[in-house]
């Protein structure tokens, strides 16, 4: 069962954004599109995808936010909501590690779902 992880972008960013920061966490790591480029996948090889971009979305209400993940810390708006799922086990967790990371680069707010 995979697992969803949220960004709350502090600034504008699109699908390929998002996965070119997950990237940035493991050398040797690749991204492709899928569905025509509406999402991205970021794989270890072939075989591993560690996380998916399902999409971003321009929030402007802060209540919004509240209303989805009420537990998610305070971000001002707007910001752009990245949508992510990895897989369950091993490549899953390396991509949990990947957003945690990249939610530095984009300057981000990492909510993990489940944790």
């Amino acid at each position: 069962m995979p697992r969803d992880v949220t960004l709350l972008c502090r600034g504008p960013v699109d699908v390929r954004e998002v996965a070119e920061a997950l990237v940035l966490h493991e050398d040797g790591w690749g991204v492709r599109a899928l569905d025509d480029g509406t999402i991205m996948q970021v794989c270890r090889d072939a075989d591993h995808p560690v996380i998916t971009v399902l999409g971003v979305h321009r929030i402007d209400s802060s209540d919004e936010v509240e209303r989805i993940l009420p537990d998610a810390p305070v971000v001002s708006t707007p910001l752009w909501w990245a949508d992510t799922v990895t897989p369950f086990g091993p490549d899953g967790e390396d991509g949990i590690e990947a957003a945690m990371a990249a939610a530095a680069v984009l300057d981000a707010v990492c909510v993990v779902h489940g944790d």
